[in-house]
């Protein structure tokens, strides 16, 4: 597992989220980046984040793009919230209840 920025937290990482993210990098041969993991309720958009719990990381894996990342998590058993977000090229999962978004880019009203 590499992290995108020394920034980036992972040391709270939940077991079952740590399982999850071996099995993607185990799928795909490659190491994930996780691009986001703990944040402080203070920092965090979403007032219940799992971000917030050491229970959701955003990840990419080099040369693999958002959309199949996504594809490949909503298909594995038991897992939780997968994301895709507009400015990212992160996929988010967590180990939280089963849901799914892609939040996409809003055009700004002149």
């Amino acid at each position: 597992m590499w992290l995108q920025t020394e920034k980036v937290q992972t040391g709270c990482f939940k077991p079952e989220l740590l399982e999850v993210l071996k099995t993607v990098e185990h799928h795909y041969g490659k190491p994930i980046i996780v691009t986001s993991g703990l944040r402080a309720p203070k920092r965090n958009r979403a007032k219940q984040s799992l971000h917030t719990r050491c229970e959701a990381a955003d990840i990419q894996i080099a040369g693999v793009s958002k959309w199949e990342l996504a594809e490949y998590l909503r298909s594995m058993p038991g897992r939780g919230g997968v994301g895709t977000y507009c400015h990212t090229e992160s996929v988010h999962i967590d180990i939280g209840s089963e849901r799914d978004w892609n939040w996409r880019c809003r055009r700004k009203r002149n």
